[in-house]
């Protein structure tokens, strides 16, 4: 009965063994986390592609760390040893959204690359991998869609401005800091040195300090007191030694040398190999590059476009109150300026300036574009809060700026993939959050203006007391530097 007894409980100890065993490294990797339309994500996947992820975040935060400044520094300490510790123990830590939710977002795209035409070879794949470890692109870039030529005379004469506000500022700032210090400095010297033509006191200080001021040479002094062979004689500035650009073997040498180095710091301690790295990583990437290229050509360049201004308030009740203003004959860009919530056009009575369709929300777009000119509508409420809208113009057929043809540009791939998660069939216990494709997440209650609104003009500071020019009247002590103001009736002085 012993015998019988220990040969029972050894067999219940060795089938707890082989069923843990069998869970741990069989079942559990082979779990699901999630599925797409009937396509299953497992855990052993998720797993390869958190462990890189992690990785890559170390040591991209390892190598800010050595840039930061002390003050910076102990918190990104904090996020690598966060990193480590869930790297260390990924299998048992919680899962993580985002990764996951990134991984929903691939398996949405490969599903869909078909419908969209969109196919990737093996060559192609290969191709990729080589340009990401290249140092210098390995074929040619794909071509961009032409310009309009309007729309581009546009950004040359905005750039053109731009530059002659930036040049002209600068220059009434450099007066107005000149103006300032003559000013402010007495004729007199403040240190009592007598003003002696003779004198080497005569030098300015910047002047005498500064080698390039003369044209000679700037190279400082090194350990042994030598100049440094790299320093200019002319200029003071150094001669830029020209790196000469690797050749098409170089470069593919380069690439494998460099690959093989993520392979050994990051692909294989993540128990990824070259099929799956190509699967989870390399797939999914350039389905995401070809679509989204896709996409960004079929934007038009020309469209039916409106110049609107707007005013932006917080509660029905206070957009009433402006719609009767402006409605009783005050002026929109008053009334705008005076109650607007949206600081950034507020400034010029709040002018959105030409905008197509697709570039604001569905209601302020609806309600935009059936105004005709100088027509005013009603309320509209948005999640920013409620508009009333003012069309200054419109035209049926106008070119798109640069910018705001940018702009329609960046967000067709997200609006695409917003529409196929919602088509999609998606299960998991995982609450996943809905990513961009840079994984940026923006506040839907914070109401941006269009590319091409007008900047509000920068507003005039009052001068302070320090630059205010002193009285004719006052006079300046040279030792003390102490005001003193005349009086006109010395006698009648206590």
């Amino acid at each position: 009965m012993l015998y019988i007894f220990a040969g029972v409980m050894g067999a219940i100890a060795i089938a707890a063994l082989v069923g843990g065993a069998a869970y741990q490294y069989w079942i559990l990797p082979r779990q699901d986390l999630a599925t797409v339309n009937g396509q299953a994500i497992e855990r052993r996947d998720y797993w390869k592609v958190r462990e890189l992820q992690l990785r890559q975040n170390i040591a991209q935060l390892s190598q800010q760390f050595s840039f930061t400044s002390e003050d910076q520094q102990p918190q990104i300490e904090q996020q690598i040893v966060a990193a480590q510790e869930e790297l260390d123990a990924v299998q048992d830590a919680p899962i993580a959204a985002d990764t996951l939710g990134g991984m929903v977002d691939d398996a949405i795209i490969l599903q869909n690359a078909d419908d969209m035409g969109v196919s990737i070879s093996e060559d192609e794949i290969d191709t990729y991998v080589r340009e990401q470890f290249a140092p210098v692109p390995l074929t040619a870039p794909s071509p961009t869609s032409p310009t309009d030529p309007t729309a581009a005379a546009w950004a040359t004469g905005t750039t053109e401005a731009e530059n002659a506000l930036a040049t002209t500022q600068a220059s009434e700032t450099a007066a107005a800091q000149t103006a300032t210090v003559e000013v402010a400095s007495p004729e007199a010297s403040p240190s009592g040195t007598p003003d002696d033509e003779d004198s080497d006191a005569d030098a300015s200080p910047t002047e005498a300090a500064s080698p390039t001021a003369t044209g000679t040479s700037s190279a400082s002094p090194a350990a042994d007191g030598t100049a440094s062979p790299e320093a200019s004689p002319v200029d003071g500035t150094p001669e830029a030694s020209e790196t000469p650009t690797p050749n098409a073997e170089q470069s593919l040498a380069t690439s494998e040398t460099t690959y093989d180095l993520y392979n050994d710091n990051f692909l294989e301690p993540s128990d990824l190999d070259r099929s799956d790295y190509e699967r989870l990583i390399v797939r999914p990437t350039l389905a995401r590059q070809k679509i989204t290229e896709q996409l960004e050509a079929e934007v038009a360049a020309r469209a039916e476009q409106v110049r609107a201004a707007h005013i932006l308030v917080a509660t029905e009740d206070a957009a009433r109150e402006a719609l009767e203003r402006v409605n009783a004959g005050e002026d929109f860009g008053d009334v705008a300026r005076e109650v607007s919530t949206d600081t950034a056009t507020a400034g010029t009575g709040g002018d959105l300036g030409w905008f197509p369709r697709g570039v604001m929300v569905e209601p302020f777009t609806e309600a935009a574009f059936v105004l005709q000119a100088d027509e005013v509508s009603d309320l509209v409420q948005t999640d920013f809060g409620w508009h009333i809208i003012k069309v200054l113009e419109r035209e049926d057929d106008r070119p798109l700026t640069l910018s705001t043809l940018q702009s329609l540009k960046s967000r067709t791939f997200d609006q695409w993939l917003n529409e196929r998660r919602d088509e999609s069939d998606i299960e998991s216990d995982t609450e996943l959050p809905n990513l961009t494709a840079e994984g940026d997440v923006t506040d839907p209650t914070v109401f941006e203006a269009p590319p091409d609104a007008p900047v509000p003009p920068t507003p005039t500071l009052e001068p302070t007391p320090a630059e205010i020019p002193a009285s004719p009247e006052s006079e300046i002590e040279p030792d003390s530097g102490t005001e003193t103001i005349p009086d006109p009736d010395p006698a009648a002085t206590p």
